[in-house]
């Protein structure tokens, strides 16, 4: 009998991974629960292949079955939530700036960290309006765009820049340069429709204490709110908030940035 090469092995071991992490982004808070024929058709995978990465998920209890051919999330993933919430939690001195930020002007406020090409939010205080911008805590979103990427940018180095361009072929690595630059420069940053259409930011850099970029504060709502009267007071009152979270500390997420 031929055995697989090493790296025969090590690259279906890599893509089972890849695969299991695809089946469990198919579950969300709007998700809790998917039938097999949902996760075939999220993950576009065959049944088979879906069928057996939910048995090796199952064992360990990182996916359970509630009814047969239903299934979620288990309960060995509580250990990781809490160990999550341990290292990636947001001080309370730091929220209550947010807090204070989104009872000021009403839009939601939220803190990214850079994790790789990706940016996610850390923490969010939901603003006060009926209709309003709220983004899932702990999603990954683009490097490429919204005003807290923008902001993020401005530590990234060349590499990273580069990693991006090549990610994204509508993306030019001297664009992001010069972005960053500029965002840098003036010290925040304000996008409409940049992420998404209908939607605005003003963000700010949350600074280390030897000036080393750590987060964004990004305050983040409906452009027919961001007037530019609103606009103007909204990058005030952001900037100051980054600034005084940089006074304060972010809490123990700051040890893993």
């Amino acid at each position: 009998m031929t055995l697989p090469s090493a790296a025969a092995a090590a690259d279906g071991g890599v893509r089972s991974v890849t695969r299991a992490f695809d089946l469990l982004r198919a579950f969300d808070a709007e998700h809790k629960v998917r039938s097999l024929r949902e996760l075939v058709e999220f993950t576009g995978l065959p049944k088979s292949t879906v069928v057996r990465l939910l048995g090796t998920l199952s064992n360990p209890g990182i996916i359970t079955s509630p009814s047969e051919s239903t299934y979620s999330i288990g309960p060995s993933f509580l250990r990781w939530v809490k160990l999550a919430e341990a290292m990636w939690e947001v001080g309370a001195e730091a929220r209550q700036v947010m807090t204070a930020l989104r009872d000021d002007c009403g839009e939601t406020v939220n803190i990214y960290i850079r994790q790789d090409l990706h940016r996610i939010c850390v923490a969010q205080v939901e603003g006060t309006a009926t209709v309003r911008s709220v983004v899932r805590v702990g999603e990954p979103y683009p490097m490429t765009g919204g005003a807290a990427a923008r902001v993020l940018l401005g530590g990234c180095p060349d590499t990273v820049l580069e990693a991006l361009s090549a990610q994204d072929a509508r993306v030019d690595a001297k664009d992001l340069r010069t972005a960053a630059a500029s965002t840098r420069e003036a010290g925040f940053a304000i996008t409409h429709g940049d992420r998404e259409l209908g939607a605005s930011a003003v963000a700010a850099p949350i600074v280390a204490a030897d000036g080393r970029l750590l987060a964004a504060l990004s305050m983040s709502g409906p452009t027919s709110r961001f007037t530019a009267d609103r606009v103007a007071r909204y990058v005030d009152a952001a900037t100051h908030a980054a600034r005084r979270i940089s006074a304060v500390g972010l809490g123990t997420v700051e040890a893993f940035l």
